[in-house]
């Protein structure tokens, strides 16, 4: 009854993009219990198909996402998180399995309303410093067009217009000193990782790489 009542309620919320699979009601259905089966105490807010290519192999797999509701993180902040499931099989054999677990953040100082394109956490960050990460992205996405200019690979792209996909913690090259990354991704599928330095309480963009994927 528990997954009926699961279903009724995200079947109005399912999220619709361009890379969305086609999957047919059964599917939907199964995934849904099988949610409820394996998280039987995790509340469900809506669900996201995807057709992905299949690593290492040909053609391509279905990948069903289940986000949580929204929930209020440190002062503006909202988080969010999707576990992923691979479809195996076709027809009555077909089998959903776990795989993984992805984090999404956003700022909303209202009620913590869920968003279409949430940020990803490639990396866990705390609340207070990604908080302020966010708050500066289009600053620092205007500092950065100004270092892609001196940059081989990334300067064809300055002009594009980007959108915010990510937000990432590493080197910017090898040995480098680790730091923030926000990673902005193109109407055109090209991307751009915005290296951070600290100052006081504030960001600055200080490296700029260009990655061909997320």
């Amino acid at each position: 009854m528990r997954s009926v009542a699961l279903f009724t309620v995200l079947a109005v919320c399912i999220s619709a993009s361009a890379a969305e699979a086609v999957v047919d009601a059964q599917q939907r259905a199964s995934l849904l219990a099988f949610y409820a089966q394996q998280y039987p105490d995790e509340p469900a807010a809506r669900t996201v198909f995807e057709s992905v290519p299949v690593v290492g192999g040909r053609g391509s797999e279905v990948v069903g996402s289940v986000e949580t509701p929204p929930y209020r993180g440190h002062g503006a902040l909202c988080r969010t998180q999707r576990t992923k499931f691979v479809l195996h099989g076709e027809g009555k054999q077909a089998r959903w399995q776990e795989a993984g677990m992805e984090y999404y953040a956003w700022l909303d100082r209202g009620t913590c309303r869920a968003v279409a394109e949430p940020v990803r956490m490639l990396q866990r960050v705390p609340d207070a410093e990604l908080e302020g990460v966010l708050l500066y992205q289009k600053p620092l996405l205007e500092r950065a067009r100004l270092l892609m200019a001196g940059n081989t690979a990334c300067a064809p792209l300055r002009a594009l217009k980007f959108a915010l996909a990510a937000v990432d913690v590493g080197a910017a090259a090898p040995r480098a000193e680790e730091r923030y990354a926000l990673v902005f991704k193109s109407d055109r599928d090209s991307y751009v990782r915005v290296w951070l330095r600290k100052s006081g309480a504030q960001y600055d963009a200080w490296n700029v790489t260009c990655p061909p994927v997320l």
